[in-house]
């Protein structure tokens, strides 16, 4: 199958302003087409990705975000989800907690977090209000706030499916990097699924999109305007490395942090470890294995009365394949609290099947 890409530079012929990339090049129009491998077959489907009529429509749900405390002030970005003033950004934002985030990603929920005093919401159109607090969740850096509007209805997010992205499509970030508000920039989905940064559930969308100090809580808009990703994490020292928070993940969490300001996940006290070769040899396991190793089940956990533990090879649960510890994470913590499962393991090269009752989870590692 060929694959046609046309960039076209310069003004549009709708007249529209170009779009500024950190090459300092302007793309209005992209075009792509997709052949046929069969020679026979001439017909092809060009798809218009219209960049300008996108930013135009998503900048205004986009805000400025200010948040103050004795510690200093942070500047982020955000964007509204609903009419009523929800606004969501990144966790960090409102964090009175001395964590410049370049490069590290956040951790698990501290019962001692220390939130900023003051926020204030700056909106496309120029009007600001103050902003309280909904709730948030430091594990996966996602937080909510809320104004009072007055004037003219908010707009409102269109928030789409990140689970359906695929490697190599378009998408736009948009925030406010470095205080330029509402800047717009290019790339493809480099990525999916990057957890390699410690936090418990890391599934970070990578982009080479540019995104800088100040775009953290915008969107990662799609094709077609909706809103796939949550700005969040640049690496330092690095070209072409940013990261995103999947937007699934906060659909997954929204209606807890409406509710109850928080969000309460499924636990079971196991550390585990990823299957690699060198597990594969100790455990005499065969080279085709998949599942993550049990380190450890904490005494008077549910992982422990269940029975699980030491060199254990979780394979499934409820049926569903285990292949990635950060996947096994956020399964058991999207099970709510009192949830019985069934364990698929393998122990000593023989299968069983364990049956646990999903704790709440209290604290953090």
């Amino acid at each position: 199958m060929s694959i046609l890409i046309l960039f076209f530079l310069g003004l549009s012929t709708s007249g529209a302003s170009a779009l500024t990339t950190a090459a300092g090049l302007a793309h209005d129009t992209v075009y792509w087409s997709k052949g046929a491998d069969d020679a026979t077959t001439a017909q092809t489907k060009t798809v218009l990705l219209d960049i300008p009529d996108i930013a135009e429509r998503v900048n205004k749900v986009v805000v400025n975000i200010r948040s103050m405390s004795d510690s200093g002030e942070n500047l982020g970005s955000g964007f509204i989800i609903d009419q009523k003033g929800l606004i969501v950004t990144n966790f960090h934002l409102i964090s009175a907690s001395e964590q410049p985030r370049r490069g590290t990603a956040p951790k698990d929920a501290n019962p001692s977090t220390k939130l900023v005093e003051r926020v204030s919401v700056t909106l496309h159109d120029g009007r600001q209000f103050p902003a309280s607090i909904k709730g948030y969740d430091e594990a996966t850096d996602i937080a909510l706030l809320q104004i009072i509007p007055s004037g003219s209805p908010l707009p409102v997010a269109d928030l789409g499916d990140s689970d359906s992205l695929r490697v190599g499509e378009w998408v736009i970030a948009i925030g406010n990097p470095l205080g330029l508000d509402h800047t717009v920039t290019l790339g493809i989905v480099s990525a999916k699924g990057r957890s390699e940064f410690g936090g418990q559930f890391d599934d970070y969308l990578q982009t080479d999109a540019a995104i800088n100090p100040g775009n953290s809580g915008g969107p990662l808009v799609n094709a077609q305007g909706k809103i796939i990703g949550i700005n969040t994490l640049v690496l330092e020292r690095t070209q072409g490395l940013s990261f995103s928070i999947p937007i699934n993940t906060l659909k997954s969490i929204l209606p807890q942090l409406i509710e109850r300001g928080r969000v309460a996940r499924g636990f079971l006290g196991v550390e585990t470890r990823e299957l690699n070769p060198e597990l594969r040899g100790y455990l005499k396991l065969p080279p085709d294995s998949r599942g993550v190793v049990v380190v450890r089940a904490e005494r008077g956990t549910p992982a422990a009365r269940a029975g699980l533990r030491q060199n254990d090879l979780i394979t499934a649960v409820d049926r569903e394949a285990i292949t990635s510890q950060a996947q096994f994470n956020r399964l058991i913590a999207s099970k709510g609290p009192g949830t019985k499962l069934s364990i698929q393991m393998m122990r000593d090269n023989r299968e069983f099947t364990l049956s646990v009752e999903v704790g709440e989870e209290t604290k953090t590692k």
